[in-house]
């Protein structure tokens, strides 16, 4: 299972120390794991495997001299979550059955509609973001798109943004979206960024098995739905993209 060995114990043990007592929770960890303590502890860090100055670089970040900026890499489950059944994991007579398919991680989540503990993307900083002016257009001669969005450091702290576009479109179900792109803003107090992600063909392309080839939501007449977000669950804004190779043809929808 994906519980982390003696956590709650440690906890409840560090939290009877008394109610003046901060307990902020470093795990290091080599994947995702379940955070059924998340309640009983102040703050909590996932540093996954990290290198010898692991000591001073977690205590640099609790005692604000720096600000965290990662993301997570993966979807953190909630307690007791039933994403496999035996016959995949661990299997039956030392035989699995990766019966999954393409549901695997967040896209796992996003189809069967069941909240993650922490999901895919998600981070904190020391400082809050704001996010506006989204657009959406498509390129003018070819089948891409530009996705613009502003982010604004509105907190008293140095710290990094990292906004995430996601893709979604029919033929990709049962997926709804994939990550298509990111990017890392390191902002001042006040200060504010455009952001352009460049989208192309193959962002919205997927393999054919009755033709056994590439084909593109838009060769296939889809609308592309776009997504911004600051993960894969918390998403501020979508649009629906047509984008032809045609100027008259180009359109968007918002």
């Amino acid at each position: 299972n994906l519980e982390m060995p003696g956590a709650r114990d440690m906890v409840r043990e560090a939290r009877a120390a008394g109610p003046e007592q901060k307990v902020i929770m470093c795990a290091i960890v080599p994947g995702a794991v379940e955070t059924d303590w998340i309640d009983d502890v102040d703050a909590a860090i996932v540093m996954f495997m990290p290198g010898e100055q692991t000591g001073p670089a977690f205590a640099e970040l609790i005692t604000g001299r720096a600000s965290p900026g990662g993301r997570l890499p993966l979807t953190f489950p909630k307690a007791g979550e039933a994403r496999f059944t035996k016959a995949q994991y661990p299997g039956v007579d030392l035989r699995s059955d990766m019966s999954e398919g393409v549901l695997v991680g967040y896209r796992w989540n996003d189809a069967k509609e069941h909240p993650a503990a922490f999901p895919f993307g998600f981070g904190l900083a020391y400082t809050t973001f704001e996010y506006s002016g989204f657009h959406a257009a498509c390129n003018v001669g070819d089948t891409g798109a530009k996705v613009m969005v502003t982010v604004k450091n509105i907190g008293d702290r140095e710290g990094a943004a990292v906004p995430q576009v996601y893709v979604g479109f029919k033929s990709l179900q049962p997926v709804l979206r994939q990550l298509r792109g990111f990017a890392k803003l390191h902002l001042q107090p006040g200060a504010a960024k455009e952001v352009t992600f460049q989208l192309w063909d193959e962002d919205w392309r997927m393999f054919e098995e009755s033709s056994q080839r590439w084909r593109t939501a838009i060769e296939l007449g889809e609308v592309v739905e776009v997504s911004v977000g600051t993960s894969s669950a918390d998403l501020l804004w979508s649009g629906k993209l047509q984008c032809l190779d045609t100027e008259a043809q180009i359109r968007f929808q918002q």
